[in-house]
């Protein structure tokens, strides 16, 4: 920049919102060229999309440490004070915030600037009221103007973080605490973005972009935002009022509080600005005063360093940099980064050797300008420097590429928290510095693209976590919508079941059940839940209505193991079956997720499971109904009613054993009735074969399991015949019986048992086939013909194990099912006959049994039953071998014993019912007692 003596220097003074950067661009794009130096690189950003928007991209340049954009034909310039070039002549030249020239760190280079940075045709100054006299002192020539501040800027105290208004901005001044206040306001109100200097551009303007559209109501910043961001703020409120200034922690002047409490309040919008409790005590009266009326004490002096030191020797530069001020409102500037790590390396022994070449000493200088942006201090800073004078000072000059390259390549990891990828910031900010000097590494376009990129990229991931961490959207717009009471937003229901309220998933609706988030954390499942009963009600209204007018393939039954028998729809529950008056008349309990519903909707639900229920019920398992209803008949007689009531209680099947009195008890005239009823009464077992298939085997069980209120058993697989494990309750109900170590199923063991009838009465049937007990007439024929009694046939029948082996039985297994059929064994077991012993009832064996209360031998009962038994053997059975005629078991009949006669006046002995398997067997004894 050179110096015009002679062009007019306008200086623009005044607190915050005066529109002092707007008439700086104004002036800027009223010239050919011109140039505006900014305190931050995220303000010169800013400024410079605003300039690209007027003139263009190839008209406009952006200057920062980290970031060059400079199109060959660019006449206008923005980038931060420090990256300006100095040789540069424009038209125009803009220096904001000059009041900085007061700060340790970087006044120097503030006021180096207000000094000597011209414009050719026009130059002006920005910054607080509080520099005017300094600005009249140094530049006399300059035009002082003050400018009022749009809006009225007012004290609102203290207030809760929870009870902050919107659109506020929470100032913090380490990164500790703003994340902790962005992590408290994501609870309280959704999230918040964050603000901070260390945050590259794009972060930034990312994270104010969700603020400025509302997607969040507050912001978290660094005293950042008060280096001229324009940002949507109505109130600022302080979390403290103290700060470390990289020397000590002191309270805040009035200055810097009326800097950041001034970003309050936009254009003719009022602000306000407070504190977050009473940090340090909060405002004085005094200082709430001076900010509300923006009367400041001014500023006293200003920082200097001497902007052009000599380089003939290390000594020299070291002394010119130490040069006092020569005028009196100037000071020496504080030690800054770049000259405590010059200082450091002043006792580098190669550096020393080299103290007295003033090129090296000129490069030293250079590279000394690198800022530490990882904030690691002079002492560690300074070997990253070092190395880079070496290069700079050794065979081309330049830095070697494959440390710059691999160094870039260990920082590209996107993945990590926030700190890790803010820290990659820093350091790829290092790197763009390097890549931008173009006399420093050679490719330095490429390079500058390579960084550049990696920022970009680090930076999206660290927005994003900052969004992960900080913003909850769907929180924070349901704390708003939850205020609208006649306004709804959009709600949408997904294939899958998700629930989406303007775009933001809130949980899933699986039927009538809605179940939050399961990402939602817990303190929010209130809200989601309130979000869904206000939102789901038309939803919810809708498939009530078309569950109660829909088909039946829409419903199904529930039966898994150890849970309730239960009904869905769409496979989702919306009822559950209980005890009701009959086994076949189960209860209809409604799911609790419907009780949200109308009660009108819930009763047409409710008459809609119960016309399903007796539906399927008639399908699969109508013979359990009509059992029922013919045990509750009055007309069904009193002993086929007990038989039906068992059969009911039983799920449809029930133990012969358990019902034999009653089947006993049976006239010829009741069993047909069974008979009807399509029941099967077989040798061990009474059931009906359509209620031992796989889905009346389902409803039964739950029918079962609602009754008794327990849960549903394991059933066997569809289509088993034969189980060796399982659940007994399961396996008894799906209609199988234990035999041996396993269990089968009842229609396979009655085929098993009229297997081997037919195989007695074939048996019988064969012309001198011989018949189990019959050994004498086998003999005597056998000794007619001549033949030996070693050759004859063996005894009893033969029963087929190949029906057996089918099924899966084991010889063990058949052995024992045929022996509870009334079967034994004759002969060698290894010959498998079989002779037929009949079914023995407990009730029969005990009345053989000798015991108490048996009729004593000489009584008249006594005697009556032995000459029954004497007749008896006497008439009916044929002696054994060996064994003369009225001998029992070789024991002599009495002499005077007679052979019992003939009762006329006792009826004919019933033969068997013509519908029972034994009647072809009586059929064929007849004839063979004819012939």
């Amino acid at each position: 920049m050179t110096s015009f003596s002679s062009t007019p220097v306008k200086a623009v003074l005044g607190p915050t919102n005066t529109g002092k950067t707007h008439l700086a661009v104004e002036r800027l794009t009223a010239h050919a060229s011109g140039m505006i130096g900014f305190p931050l690189r995220l303000l010169a950003r800013e400024v410079y999309d605003r300039v690209v928007a007027i003139k263009g991209a190839a008209e406009v340049a952006l200057v920062t440490g980290e970031e060059r954009i400079m199109p060959p034909g660019a006449r206008y310039l923005l980038g931060t004070m420090e990256a300006l070039p100095v040789d540069r002549d424009v038209a125009f030249v803009g220096i904001d915030e000059v009041q900085l020239g007061a700060d340790p760190e970087r006044g120097h280079v503030f006021t180096d600037r207000l000094l000597r940075a011209r414009g050719r045709e026009e130059t002006m100054i920005l910054g607080s009221a509080t520099t005017r006299g300094l600005v009249r002192s140094l530049v006399p020539e300059a035009e002082i103007v003050t400018r009022p501040r749009f809006s009225t800027l007012s004290y609102a105290g203290p207030s809760k973080l929870s009870r902050l208004p919107k659109r506020s901005a929470i100032v913090a001044f380490s990164a500790e605490e703003v994340y902790a206040i962005a992590e408290m306001l994501r609870r309280f109100s959704g999230g918040a973005a964050v603000v901070m200097g260390a945050l590259s551009p794009k972060t930034r303007n990312a994270q104010v972009a969700m603020f400025e559209a509302g997607e969040v109501d507050y912001l978290v910043a660094t005293d950042a935002i008060g280096m001229g961001l324009n940002l949507d703020v109505q109130h600022v409120a302080f979390a403290s009022l103290q700060k470390f200034d990289g020397r000590r922690l002191r309270r805040l002047t009035i200055s810097e509080m009326a800097q950041i409490a001034g970003r309050a309040g936009r254009h003719q919008q009022d602000g306000s600005f407070g504190t977050v409790g009473l940090p340090q005590g909060g405002f004085t009266p005094e200082e709430i005063m001076a900010i509300e009326g923006h009367h400041f004490p001014p500023l006293a002096s200003l920082f200097w360093r001497n902007p052009t030191p000599r380089y003939d020797t290390l000594d020299v530069l070291l002394a010119d940099l130490a040069q006092p001020p020569g005028q009196p409102t100037l000071r020496p500037a504080p030690e800054a980064v770049d000259i405590a790590v010059l200082k450091h390396l002043a006792g580098d022994m190669e550096v020393r050797m080299r103290g007295n070449e003033p090129e090296a000493v000129a490069r030293l200088w250079d590279v000394c300008g690198l800022p530490d942006f990882e904030q690691l201090g002079a002492e560690h800073h300074s070997r990253t420097v070092l190395r880079l004078w070496q290069w700079r000072t050794s065979g081309d000059g330049m830095i070697d590429p494959d440390w710059f390259a691999k160094r870039l390549a260990r920082l590209d990891d996107t993945d990590g928290d926030i700190d890790q990828l803010a820290s990659r910031i820093a350091a790829v900010r290092t790197l763009c510095f390097i890549a931008q000097r173009g006399d420093w590494i050679a490719g330095g376009a490429g390079w500058t693209e390579r960084t550049q990129d990696l920022e970009s990229r680090l930076s999206d991931a660290l927005h994003a976590a900052l969004a992960q961490r900080f913003v909850d959207r769907r929180l924070a717009l349901l704390i708003r919508d939850a205020g609208q009471r006649h306004a709804s937003l959009p709600v949408a229901v997904a294939v899958d079941g998700t629930v989406a309220v303007d775009g933001e998933p809130i949980g899933t609706l699986k039927g009538f059940s809605f179940k939050v988030d399961a990402r939602a954390r817990a303190s929010d499942h209130r809200l989601l839940l309130a979000a869904a009963e206000k939102h789901l009600r038309s939803e919810l209204a809708r498939r009530a209505a078309t569950l109660a007018a829909g088909e039946d393939n829409a419903l199904s039954l529930v039966s898994e193991a150890g849970t309730a028998p239960r009904l869905a729809w769409h496979g989702h529950i919306v009822a559950t079956l209980a005890r009701g008056p009959t086994l076949v008349q189960p209860a209809i309990q409604i799911d609790a997720s419907l009780r949200r519903l109308e009660p009108q909707q819930v009763q047409a639900i409710s008459e809609r499971l119960q016309i399903f229920v007796a539906q399927q019920l008639a399908r699969h398992a109508g013979p359990l109904a009509t059992m029922g209803e013919a045990a509750g008949d009055l007309f069904t007689p009193p002993r086929v009613r007990a038989l039906l009531a068992a059969l009911v209680d039983g799920g449809g099947t029930v133990p012969r054993a358990s019902v034999e009195a009653q089947l006993e008890a049976m006239s010829a005239e009741e069993r047909p009735q069974l008979r009807k009823l399509g029941l099967t009464i077989g040798s061990l077992d009474i059931f009906h074969h359509q209620l031992l298939k796989p889905e009346a085997v389902r409803w039964r069980a739950a029918l079962l399991a609602a009754q008794q209120g327990e849960s549903v058993p394991a059933l066997p697989p569809q289509g088993a015949v034969l189980q060796k494990t399982g659940s007994h309750t399961g396996l008894r109900i799906a209609g199988f019986r234990r035999c041996a170590a396993g269990w089968l199923r009842i229609d396979m063991a009655e085929r098993l048992a009229r297997q081997a009838h037919a195989a007695r009465i074939q048996a019988a049937a064969i012309p001198g086939k011989a018949r189990a007990g019959d050994d004498d007439r086998h003999d005597a024929h056998h000794a007619d013909d001549g033949h030996d009694a070693t050759a004859a046939s063996p005894p009893g029948f033969a029963i087929d194990p190949a029906l057996a082996t089918s099924l899966g039985l084991d010889e063990e297994t058949r052995r024992a099912l045929l022996q509870s059929f009334g079967f034994r064994t004759v002969g060698d077991p290894a010959l498998q006959r079989w002779r037929w012993a009949g079914l023995k009832h407990p009730d029969k064996r005990q009345r053989r049994k000798h015991g108490k209360g048996q009729p004593h031998e000489n009584t008249p009962a006594a005697k009556g039953k032995a000459e029954r038994s004497h007749a008896k053997q006497a008439s009916g059975r044929r002696p054994k071998h060996g064994q003369k005629p009225g001998q029992k078991h070789g024991i002599p009949a009495p002499a005077n014993a007679a052979p019992r006669s003939p009762r006329p006046d006792r009826p004919q002995r019933r033969g068997p019912s013509p519908h029972s398997p034994f009647a072809g067997l009586a059929a064929l004894l007849a004839d063979v007692r004819k012939d």
